[in-house]
């Protein structure tokens, strides 16, 4: 090791003041922020009370939770067994920041389809990932409403891995991940992944996680992935010829002035990457087409179905099923 060094500081800054430094001296002290957030997480959480102590005449607000959905059942039932605080605005990702029950509504309606794929698919749920959980917005609802033991959780934020275990049941297993492919959880022992506005924002690395998930997914496990595909290109026209305000628009124009152009013409058959940062975990925003998601995603998993619009306002979803 201080061989290494010396030719470090020889080769690259020769009779410079780092030949009196020492290898953790002459590493970046925040090394860890390349690759994930709040790696120490501090300071303490302020937190909503959980939706059981809210009036119930909060949730009467439009959401993605439609009668379909609920199939039958109580809203009022969903709502009276969540017994967990709802977290702080800034410890959401940026979910419904200013409607505590509409927080709750989002999470429960993504749970809800994730429900209504594993039936099916005739899929028997023991074992579950949310790649990419936040702060628990749809574990919460696998910890409210299922009796299942094997709960998993990763997320490139420690501050919302923090926040989970301190309010959440111990039957969540919660990584602390980052931005490089691997996670450690053993290989074929989960039937189901979901991650929700993640590979939306995965620049490198995107065939090593895919890699990853297919080889922690148990033989005929799903997957449920988010992704900005066709569907979300043609919404964003719409929007453009409309001249309609949307936040994704919006974010584009302000990445790459060359958007308005762009949506002229169809989603680029490949994959197309927005940057807009070139440190840090989130550094892009990234479009797949289907032909793609197709050709390169099916390597790993046979593509079931494309969900158009089916997460948000303006992503898809892919369901897989692990190949063999």
């Amino acid at each position: 090791m201080k061989e290494t060094i010396q030719k470090i500081k020889q080769g690259l800054f020769p009779g410079s003041a780092l030949d009196s430094l020492s290898f953790s001296e002459f590493r970046k002290p925040t090394w860890e922020e390349d690759i994930s957030l709040h790696h120490d997480p501090a300071g303490s959480f302020e937190n909503a009370p959980p939706p059981c102590e809210m009036p119930l005449e909060a949730f009467n607000v439009p959401s993605y939770v439609t009668e379909k959905l609920l199939n039958g059942r109580s809203l009022a039932d969903y709502v009276a067994r969540d017994q967990f605080p709802i977290p702080h605005a800034r410890d959401r990702e940026g979910y419904q920041v200013n409607h505590d029950a509409r927080y709750f509504l989002n999470g429960l309606a993504d749970f809800l389809w994730l429900e209504s794929v594993a039936n099916k698919y005739q899929l028997q749920l023991n074992s579950f990932l949310d790649f990419g959980c936040a702060s628990g917005r749809v574990l919460r609802h696998f910890c409210s409403h299922t009796q299942l033991k094997h709960l998993w959780g990763c997320d490139i934020n420690g501050r919302h891995i923090k926040w989970m275990n301190d309010y959440l049941p111990a039957r969540l297993k919660m990584i602390h991940s980052h931005g490089l492919s691997h996670l450690p959880i053993a290989s074929s022992s989960i039937d189901m992944i979901s991650a929700f506005s993640v590979f939306t924002h995965i620049d490198t690395f995107e065939s090593g996680w895919l890699s990853e998930l297919h080889r922690i997914l148990k033989p005929g496990g799903l997957v449920y992935l988010t992704v900005h595909n066709d569907a979300t290109w043609k919404h964003l026209q719409s929007a453009q010829a409309n001249a309609t305000s949307h936040h994704l628009l919006n974010r584009l124009c302000q990445i790459e002035p060359k958007t308005s152009e762009m949506l002229r013409h169809d989603i680029p058959a490949e994959r197309t990457v927005f940057r807009y940062a070139d440190v840090g975990p989130y550094r892009a925003l990234v479009f797949h087409s289907n032909a793609y998601l197709h050709r390169l995603w099916g390597r790993f998993f046979e593509v079931l179905e494309i969900v158009p619009m089916a997460h948000g306002n303006c992503q898809s979803v892919l369901v897989g099923r692990k190949r063999s």
